[in-house]
Parts: C-alpha cells; structure tokens; sequence
C-alpha cells in the first residue's frame, strides 16, 4: 500500500465530473455518516448479503437436485439455449443505472432520470429479444428455443425496473432489505420451477420460475425501498438523463462485455456440441457458480458502494483493496480446489449416475473459479474512481483470445477441453486485471501477494489432506462429508499456524458486526 499515490479524485476529478447537473435538491436519504466504519459497514452488508447467499443457494441447489432428476440433460441444455440471448440482454436492461445511482450525487433529479432510463431501456431490449428469438433458435437449429427466449424476455422488463430501488438501498447500506428481497426472488423461482417440472413442464418449468422470480423481485424491491424513488418522470430533463448515461452506459458496457466472457462457452458448446453437451456442462458449472461465482457477485455488491465513498482518500481506498483481496481469494482458492478434488462424489451423490459426463468438467471449472478469486475486486475498483472504462477496454481484450481458444478447445476436446481453457484463460486475465489495478492505486506487488499468499497456503491444505480422503472405500455421500470436514480443518490449522493473524482478524469482523450486534 502506498499512502504517497494520488488521490483517485486528482486522477479523474470525482464525481463532479458526472453530477454537476444534480445537485439541486435532495432526494430524501439522510446523508451517511462521515466518521462510519466503513469496513465494519461492509462486513454488516455482506454478512446480511452472505445469509442471503446461503438461502438463495440452498434452494437453488435444492432445485437443481430435484431438477436433475426430473429433467434430461437435453431439457437441462435447451433451457441453457434459450437463456444466451437473454443473460446478455438481462446485463445490459438498466443501461447502467444502478451503478450510476451509487456513484453518482444523491438527488431527486438523479432518481427520476434513473428511472426515464432503466424503462427505457427495458422496455427497448425485451421488445428487442421478442424480435430476435427466431435469430436464436436459426443459430443453435432448435425453432423450439424461440418461444423460451420470448418467454423470458419479460424478465429484462422486471429486472431494468427494478434497478432503481435495488440501487437505492445499496447505496445507503440497507443490505438487510436486500436480503428480503433476494430471498422472495429465490424462493419463487425455485418453487414455481419445481412445481411445474413436477406437472411434466420440462425446459418451461425453469424459464416460467425465472420470469417469476424476477418479477416477484421488482415487487419486492420497490416495496422494501424506505423511500420512494420520485417517478415523476415528465420533470426530467435531457441533461439529467445525459448525466446519468454519461456514466451507466460505459458500466453497461463493461458488465456487457463481462456477461459475454461469462457465458461464451455455453454459446459455443450449444453450437458446436449441441444441447445434451451442454446440459452436462450447465450441471458442473452450476455447483462453481453456486458456491464461488455468486459469493463474489454478493461481495463485488458490497464493495462498490463503499469504495465510491472512500474514493478521495487514496490510502483508505488502497487497504480497503487489500482486504478485499484477502477475503476473495482464500475463499475463492480454497473452496475451489476443494470442489475440483471432490467431483467425483459430488456429481453420484447429488445428481445421479447419469451425470457421469459432468464429473471431469466440474474438476477443471471448480479451479477455474479459484482462478477467477484472484482478480476479484478489480472490476469495482475501477468503478469508483470513475474510470468504468478500463473494464471494457481488459474485457475486450479477454474476449478476443477467449472465443477462438474456446472454439478450438470444444473442436478438439469437447466440454473437458472447453472447461480446461477457461482455467489457463482465468489466470492469465486475473493478473492482468490485478496489474491495472495495482498501478491504478499505486500499490506495490508484494503487498498484493502477501493479501494472497493465506489463500495457496489453505488451498494447499486442502489438496494434500482432500485428495486421500476423497479416495476413502465408503459411499458417496458419507466420503464427501469425510472430505469437506477433513478439508476444512486442514485449511484452519493451516492457517493458524502459519498466519494466526488472519483467522484473528477475520473472527474480529464478524464478531463486532454481525447482523444480529447490528
């Protein structure tokens, strides 16, 4: 860390740059407290935000178990097909706008003009997906994706709606509300989807259940909102919504283009290898997105708003990267390594024998995961200092080396080979961003590597002791419990005896500023 860098501020002139048109009244939220403990408030959020997480996941996993063995993989892999156009529509529904809440000054013009635009723009991209489902179907030769992807359409409408509250409440720190929300939107889904799987739905019981969800969201979000967004849209003005897409549309443009990166290897397997490759290959990364991706999401969540509030003081801003840093990659690495060496259990003991196909994949997407944890934070760091579009220019650059080499990878080696790829391209791109990052900030390599280097102890842990105990003669489910207990404690003796601190400063954190202490 260096306190000596300049200020984020000096570098891109603060949030002046894009609120000079906003500052005229304010939108009603008392202002935060300028002496908070912002890390402390950060630990609250993703505490409220991780309960939330575990729920959404527990049910998720609980679905997709029932799911699996009430659907095929082909159902599996057409609902993946329908769902390509969409998630990167879904990326895109608010142009930006909720980012742009937190960042931008608080004021009623802000909000209305958020509102003009997330409408806009979802009412532009669902009528844009209705048009361009047959497009869909033609390219992956399924005519039975187009009403799918119409069908799920509806869900950009919900989503871009509901941006503005969702913003509004992680902007003032209410993390508490999301998790309501976000509970309400994961209870739904799964249960309207189990539901209709169990009528014989097939593929439109997970597309009805996610519309669903996302609606149930909007409803929720709005009503949780402790004060209205001021909807009086005919007072908006044009350089109101110029500032607030002055800023969201380079961040849309990011979060686009990291959808893409996300989700380019189901688009080149579904047309490549066809829908059963995929829906072996939506399976094993479902149990990576589950435990790894979505935990990110929930803490990436967190650490935006409080950045943006430290972005004029550099050496806050710096260790609150680090920390960052730490927490992303020792769960990332460990989790990660712990779900690549019980695959093998994992796959039999949850979703059959018929998902065979999905155990090598699982090995190589759950280190691909980990990989991904060692660039995590970056993105958002990015976003606070007002310079959105060093995302855009890193995603680009990733997107031009990922498709060709995933192309290849599906010609020559199908799903394993796809699955390995993202592996070596999710470590190389994690340094670059951690690279821009660290020169961005001004902080020094070993800094960065001394946040890390917890993580590839723990992570070593938990291979040494993992990979004989995932080998033990019993059944399935009774080697996994063996494994994940077995692995777990070997990460915290690890750690405890090497770096003491760490598991004291974690404790520290939680302890302080539970939800419950809150």
């Amino acid at each position: 860390m260096s306190s000596s860098a300049a200020g984020p501020s000096q570098r891109t002139g603060g949030a002046g740059d894009y609120g000079s048109a906003l500052e005229e009244e304010p939108d009603g939220f008392p202002p935060p407290a300028s002496d908070g403990d912002l890390v402390q408030a950060g630990a609250r959020g993703a505490a409220w935000l991780g309960i939330a997480s575990i729920v959404g996941k527990v049910m998720l996993a609980a679905t997709t178990i029932v799911l699996a063995r009430l659907l095929t993989p082909e159902e599996f892999g057409l609902i993946s097909l329908s769902l390509v156009m969409i998630v990167y529509a879904d990326a895109i529904s608010d142009a930006g706008v909720g980012q742009a809440m937190i960042y931008l000054p608080r004021t009623r013009e802000s909000t209305r003009a958020a509102f003009v635009c997330s409408l806009v723009s979802g009412l532009v991209l669902a009528g844009l997906v209705w048009l361009g489902a047959p497009l869909v179907a033609d390219f992956f030769h399924r005519p039975d994706v187009t009403p799918l992807v119409r069908l799920l359409g509806v869900g950009l409408l919900a989503s871009a709606l509901a941006a503005v509250p969702e913003a509004l409440l992680r902007r003032e720190l209410l993390f508490s509300r999301n998790t309501v929300a976000y509970f309400i939107r994961s209870l739904v889904t799964g249960g309207v989807a189990i539901v209709l799987a169990f009528l014989g739905a097939g593929a439109w019981s997970l597309a009805i259940g996610t519309v669903s969800g996302s609606v149930a969201y909007l409803v929720a979000a709005w009503v949780l909102c402790p004060q209205r967004p001021d909807a009086r849209i005919w007072r908006t003005t044009r350089e109101d919504i110029r500032t607030v897409w002055g800023y969201g549309i380079p961040v849309a443009g990011s979060t686009l283009l990291s959808r893409l990166i996300f989700d380019v290897d189901y688009l080149i397997i579904g047309r490549v290898l066809g829908a059963t490759a995929l829906g072996y290959y939506t399976l094993a990364f479902r149990l990576p997105e589950l435990l790894i991706i979505n935990v990110f999401f929930i803490l990436t969540g967190v650490a935006f708003p409080i950045y943006s509030q430290v972005r004029d003081n550099a050496e806050r801003l710096s260790s609150g990267y680090l920390v960052t840093v730490r927490i992303f990659s020792l769960y990332g690495l460990t989790a990660g390594v712990g779900l690549a060496v019980g695959a093998a259990l994992i796959v039999p003991a949850f979703f059959g024998e018929q998902w065979e196909a999905s155990v090598m994949p699982l090995v190589a997407l759950g280190l691909y995961a980990a990989c991904r944890s060692i660039g995590g934070g970056a993105t958002e760091i990015y976003k606070a200092i007002g310079r959105p579009g060093l995302s855009v220019w890193l995603s680009l650059i990733r997107l031009a080396v990922l498709v060709p080499s995933l192309y290849v990878a599906a010609r020559l080696w199908g799903i394993v080979g796809v699955a390995w790829m993202q592996v070596a391209t999710s470590l190389l791109f994690a340094v670059l961003m951690q690279a821009v990052a660290v020169r961005t900030l001004g902080l020094r390599w070993g800094a960065l590597g001394r946040e890390m280097l917890p993580a590839l102890v723990a992570s070593a842990a938990v291979a040494v002791v993992g990979w004989p105990l995932a080998h033990l003669p019993l059944p399935p489910l009774a080697a996994l419990a063996v494994l994940v207990l077995g692995g777990l404690v070997a990460a915290v003796v690890a750690l405890r005896a090497i770096f003491p601190r760490v598991l004291a400063d974690l404790l520290s954190v939680v302890r302080r500023r539970s939800p419950a202490a809150a």
